[in-house]
């Protein structure tokens, strides 16, 4: 039986207005034979959970809840950067933002998720959260090929909220690397592929044999960079490949 190793860290915070110190999970790891689970709580404002297991493991995580009440709004921001390494196994990434100021931004329960098993596999994250939005934005952190995995893989990406929001899902057998620079979503709205302000920067490269879909869900509108526009409803966009499938820029924004 493997061994687990349960990194777990719950900030409970007081209501002020007045900025308390901030609460702050630097760990690394590097090994094998073991399940690493790691579960950061950001009091009511946000909750990170990160799993990993394999014939190898390696990697760094940075989660820090800034405990910073901006505007007195009883929202804190959190942010959480990641770089995982994986051989002959699996993660599991999800950043959910369990707070807002419902008043002027609407519900929370915005939510990245990642999963990737595979023979090797090269993961890198960032998402911040607060008072108004939920993002990932990787720029400055890694700009491109945030998820990589090659061999026989299976990856599920996504950014959602309830039953809305936006999702690839690979699999294969090959090398795949996938690319989405930036995201947020806020309120009802989001961005996948694009967004934070930066130059959009969405794509897939791979080689090898398998299949894609990209799948968005949106009450009222869904807009691509590539083209198509749904009044309201589900998009999909679905590919077998027998030797490399590109996708240039699967950006969209949904509403």
């Amino acid at each position: 039986m493997k061994s687990v190793l349960l990194i777990s860290l719950i900030a409970t915070i007081l209501t002020s207005s007045i900025a308390l110190a901030q609460t702050t999970l630097n760990t690394n790891w590097e090994g094998a034979g073991f399940l690493l689970a790691i579960n950061f709580v950001a009091d009511d404002d946000a909750e990170l959970n990160f799993t990993t297991a394999g014939d190898y493991i390696e990697g760094e995580l940075n989660a820090v809840d800034s405990n910073d009440n901006p505007y007195n709004y009883q929202v804190d921001t959190v942010d959480s950067k990641i770089k995982a390494s994986v051989e002959n196994g699996w993660l599991k990434y999800s950043f959910l933002r369990t707070d807002s100021l419902e008043s002027k931004y609407g519900d929370a329960g915005q939510q990245s998720y990642t999963f990737i098993e595979a023979d090797s596999i090269n993961f890198a994250w960032h998402s911040n959260s607060n008072y108004a939005r939920l993002r990932n934005c990787n720029y400055g952190w890694q700009n491109d090929n945030q998820i990589q995995a090659s061999g026989e893989f299976l990856i599920v990406h996504g950014l959602y909220k309830g039953d809305y929001g936006a999702e690839i899902y690979q699999a294969g057998n090959g090398e795949t690397k996938i690319t989405s620079m930036s995201e947020e979503y806020w309120g009802d709205s989001f961005k996948f592929g694009k967004g934070c302000g930066c130059y959009t920067n969405a794509k897939v490269e791979t080689t090898g044999e398998g299949e894609f879909t990209l799948t968005a869900i949106a009450p009222n509108q869904i807009t691509t960079d590539f083209g198509v526009t749904v009044s309201g409803g589900t998009l999909v966009v679905y590919a077998e490949y027998d030797n490399g499938f590109t996708f240039d820029n699967f950006a969209l924004e949904g509403e």
